[in-house]
Protein backbone atom coordinates (compact mmCIF):
# COMPACT_ATOMS: atom_id res chain seq x y z
CA UNK A 1 0.00 0.00 0.00
CA UNK A 2 0.94 3.55 -0.89
CA UNK A 3 2.63 5.27 2.23
CA UNK A 4 4.11 1.97 3.87
CA UNK A 5 7.44 0.49 3.44
CA UNK A 6 8.46 -3.35 4.10
CA UNK A 7 10.80 -2.30 6.86
CA UNK A 8 8.45 -1.42 9.16
CA UNK A 9 6.74 -4.38 9.29
CA UNK A 10 9.57 -6.26 10.10
CA UNK A 11 10.72 -7.52 13.36
CA UNK A 12 13.66 -6.11 13.80
CA UNK A 13 11.73 -2.91 13.67
CA UNK A 14 8.89 -3.95 15.97
CA UNK A 15 11.97 -4.62 18.39
CA UNK A 16 13.19 -1.33 18.03
CA UNK A 17 10.08 0.40 18.76
CA UNK A 18 9.35 -1.76 21.31
CA UNK A 19 12.38 -0.99 23.24
CA UNK A 20 11.91 2.89 22.38
CA UNK A 21 8.18 2.68 23.97
CA UNK A 22 9.35 0.85 27.06
CA UNK A 23 12.10 3.09 27.95
CA UNK A 24 14.95 0.05 28.01
CA UNK A 25 16.47 2.30 25.36
CA UNK A 26 19.18 4.58 26.71
CA UNK A 27 18.86 7.92 24.87
CA UNK A 28 20.41 11.63 25.77
CA UNK A 29 19.10 14.86 25.33
CA UNK A 30 21.98 16.58 23.46
CA UNK A 31 22.39 20.17 22.08
CA UNK A 32 23.11 21.07 18.51
CA UNK A 33 24.27 24.19 16.34
CA UNK A 34 22.06 25.32 14.61
CA UNK A 35 22.54 27.19 11.20
CA UNK A 36 21.76 30.32 12.96
CA UNK A 37 24.10 30.47 15.21
CA UNK A 38 26.82 28.99 12.53
CA UNK A 39 26.04 31.99 10.42
CA UNK A 40 26.39 34.44 13.83
CA UNK A 41 29.47 32.97 14.55
CA UNK A 42 31.24 33.45 11.16
CA UNK A 43 29.50 37.09 10.59
CA UNK A 44 31.49 37.51 14.27
CA UNK A 45 34.87 36.33 13.25
CA UNK A 46 34.69 38.33 10.06
CA UNK A 47 33.49 41.70 11.68
CA UNK A 48 36.98 40.91 13.93
CA UNK A 49 38.90 40.34 10.85
CA UNK A 50 37.88 43.62 9.46
CA UNK A 51 38.96 45.26 12.49
CA UNK A 52 42.35 44.36 12.32
CA UNK A 53 42.68 44.65 8.29
CA UNK A 54 42.58 40.96 8.11
CA UNK A 55 41.58 38.59 4.52
CA UNK A 56 40.58 35.22 6.30
CA UNK A 57 38.43 32.22 5.81
CA UNK A 58 36.00 31.54 8.85
CA UNK A 59 34.55 27.94 8.83
CA UNK A 60 32.36 26.33 11.74
CA UNK A 61 32.02 22.92 12.18
CA UNK A 62 28.81 20.83 14.04
CA UNK A 63 30.18 18.53 16.74
CA UNK A 64 30.69 15.91 13.97
CA UNK A 65 33.32 18.37 12.24
CA UNK A 66 31.27 19.05 9.41
CA UNK A 67 30.87 22.29 8.05
CA UNK A 68 27.81 24.33 8.70
CA UNK A 69 28.73 27.82 7.66
CA UNK A 70 32.08 28.93 5.39
CA UNK A 71 32.82 32.26 4.01
CA UNK A 72 36.01 33.82 2.36
CA UNK A 73 36.82 36.56 2.78
CA UNK A 74 37.21 38.99 -0.81
CA UNK A 75 41.11 39.19 -1.30
CA UNK A 76 41.75 35.83 1.22
CA UNK A 77 43.80 33.29 -0.36
CA UNK A 78 41.50 30.54 -1.78
CA UNK A 79 43.55 27.61 0.38
CA UNK A 80 42.30 29.37 3.57
CA UNK A 81 38.66 28.27 3.04
CA UNK A 82 40.24 24.90 3.15
CA UNK A 83 42.59 25.88 5.85
CA UNK A 84 39.76 26.79 8.13
CA UNK A 85 37.85 23.93 7.73
CA UNK A 86 40.55 21.99 8.39
CA UNK A 87 40.78 23.89 11.66
CA UNK A 88 36.89 23.87 12.81
CA UNK A 89 37.08 19.92 11.77
CA UNK A 90 40.28 19.26 14.23
CA UNK A 91 39.27 21.65 16.90
CA UNK A 92 36.33 19.34 17.51
CA UNK A 93 37.69 15.56 16.51
CA UNK A 94 40.39 16.18 19.15
CA UNK A 95 38.45 18.19 21.49
CA UNK A 96 40.89 20.89 22.17
CA UNK A 97 42.04 24.49 20.60
CA UNK A 98 44.28 23.34 17.29
CA UNK A 99 46.99 25.27 18.87
CA UNK A 100 47.58 22.94 21.82
CA UNK A 101 47.69 20.51 18.87
CA UNK A 102 50.12 21.75 16.84
CA UNK A 103 52.62 22.64 19.91
CA UNK A 104 52.57 19.10 20.47
CA UNK A 105 53.27 18.12 17.17
CA UNK A 106 56.24 20.64 15.77
CA UNK A 107 57.35 22.04 19.15
CA UNK A 108 59.80 25.64 19.24
CA UNK A 109 57.60 27.86 16.47
CA UNK A 110 60.95 30.19 16.24
CA UNK A 111 62.41 27.34 14.18
CA UNK A 112 59.87 27.29 11.74
CA UNK A 113 58.00 24.32 13.57
CA UNK A 114 54.52 25.67 12.05
CA UNK A 115 54.70 24.55 8.44
CA UNK A 116 54.73 20.74 9.55
CA UNK A 117 51.22 21.47 10.87
CA UNK A 118 49.90 21.35 7.51
CA UNK A 119 51.40 18.06 6.56
CA UNK A 120 49.25 16.37 8.89
CA UNK A 121 46.87 13.42 7.42
CA UNK A 122 43.38 14.64 6.85
CA UNK A 123 43.92 17.17 10.45
CA UNK A 124 45.16 21.01 10.19
CA UNK A 125 47.41 20.93 13.44
CA UNK A 126 47.69 24.46 13.48
CA UNK A 127 46.71 27.77 15.52
CA UNK A 128 43.12 29.07 14.59
CA UNK A 129 40.76 26.32 15.53
CA UNK A 130 38.48 26.15 18.79
CA UNK A 131 35.92 24.06 19.60
CA UNK A 132 32.23 26.09 20.74
CA UNK A 133 31.13 24.41 24.07
CA UNK A 134 27.46 24.19 25.21
CA UNK A 135 27.23 26.35 28.43
CA UNK A 136 24.22 24.30 29.67
CA UNK A 137 25.70 21.06 29.53
CA UNK A 138 29.93 21.38 28.95
CA UNK A 139 29.90 19.49 25.67
CA UNK A 140 31.23 20.48 22.33
CA UNK A 141 28.77 21.19 20.05
CA UNK A 142 30.88 22.58 17.03
CA UNK A 143 34.14 24.29 16.21
CA UNK A 144 35.19 27.71 14.58
CA UNK A 145 38.12 27.87 12.20
CA UNK A 146 40.12 30.82 10.64
CA UNK A 147 42.63 30.80 8.14
CA UNK A 148 44.20 33.42 5.89
CA UNK A 149 47.13 35.07 8.08
CA UNK A 150 49.65 34.00 10.76
CA UNK A 151 48.21 31.35 12.28
CA UNK A 152 48.44 33.32 15.58
CA UNK A 153 46.87 36.18 14.02
CA UNK A 154 44.12 33.84 12.76
CA UNK A 155 43.46 32.81 16.67
CA UNK A 156 43.00 36.20 17.11
CA UNK A 157 39.98 36.49 15.24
Amino acid sequence: PLGSSPGARSPAHRRRTQLLKSGAMALATTSALTLLGAKQAVEAGIAEAQKHGFKVAVAVSDAGGHVLALHRMDGAMPVSAEVAMGKARSAVMFARETKLLESAVNGDKSKGGERAALLTSGYVLMEGGIPIIDPAHGKIIGAVGVSGVKPTEDAAV
